[in-house]
């Protein structure tokens, strides 16, 4: 009779553990599919703002070429308009200037970009 108590005994010890592995494994595997959601809403989010700062860089350029094509339109007619006692320079003197001043400002936005990333890589 003690053999039959030992052997009940048994069976329900393995029995508790087979259970207490099963709830552990299906704990485990809400947990993880509770970090699965997590990480696909964060990078969700994540994506929306590289997104929406994609989206203003890109307008901010255009802005940006419209002022550019505009500022040197408008110094190409500064510098072929009239004066009193001047009479301005001839069209493809205005716009020598003009490619000139902007030729300039390209060098100086490459120096200066190149000086910033120069800077930035010897920080890693």
């Amino acid at each position: 009779m003690e053999q039959q108590l030992t052997s009940n005994g048994a069976h329900e010890t393995h029995a508790d553990w087979a259970t207490l592995a099963t709830k552990a494994i299906d704990d485990v595997s809400h947990i993880l599919h509770s970090e699965a959601e997590l990480l696909q809403i964060n990078l969700r989010t994540v994506l929306r703002a590289q997104i929406d700062y994609a989206l203003a860089t890109f307008a901010m350029v255009a802005v940006l070429i419209c002022a550019t094509i505009c500022a040197l339109a408008a110094l190409v007619l500064f510098l072929h308009q009239s004066f009193l006692g001047w009479q301005g320079f001839p069209w493809w003197q205005a716009l020598a200037i003009g490619a000139l001043v902007m030729f300039a400002a390209g060098i100086g936005i490459r120096a200066v970009v190149g000086r910033s990333t120069t800077l930035s890589s010897r920080d890693i």
